[in-house]
């Protein structure tokens, strides 16, 4: 089965806003056990990513096509 360059493109921004979800998911959650206290939103942030990229393993073939799929379009934030 071949898929045109849109279909991938679409593909990779889809799991690009599924990651993006659970890591906004995981920082409100951290900022909730915190007790709701401003101030740490980039701490939270940065936490929550290092969790769950960390759950995923940094070689799978997803991770590889988002790094094209950046590299390939640096202007565009997917």
């Amino acid at each position: 089965m071949t898929h045109s360059a849109d279909h991938i493109d679409d593909e990779i921004a889809q799991s690009h806003l599924d990651l993006d979800e659970r890591i906004r998911r995981r920082a409100h959650e951290l900022y909730q056990a915190r007790g709701g206290q401003d101030g740490n939103d980039m701490e939270d942030w940065l936490q929550a990513e290092r969790e769950i990229l960390g759950e995923q393993g940094r070689d799978t073939p997803e991770d590889r096509a988002t790094v094209v799929g950046h590299a390939g379009r640096p202007n565009i934030v997917l």
